[in-house]
C-alpha cells in the first residue's frame, strides 16, 4: 500500500493526487485544495477538460 503526502502541505491525500511536472524534471504530488490553482490554469487555457464535459 503506498501512502501519498501533499508535497506542499504534508497532509495525507485520499482519493488521486494531482501531479504537476514539466518535462523530465521531478514531478510534485498535490492535494486538491493545494493544487487546485494549477488546475483552474489548465482550465481556464483549454489545456484539459473539465470533468462535466467528459460526461457529456
Amino acid at each position: 500500500m503506498r501512502i501519498t503526502k501533499c508535497d506542499l502541505c504534508k497532509k495525507k491525500i485520499k482519493g488521486e493526487p494531482i501531479t504537476a511536472g514539466v518535462g523530465f524534471f521531478p514531478k510534485a504530488e498535490l492535494c486538491e485544495k493545494c493544487g487546485a490553482s494549477i488546475l483552474n490554469f489548465l482550465r481556464r487555457y483549454k489545456f484539459i477538460k473539465s470533468e462535466k464535459a467528459k460526461k457529456k
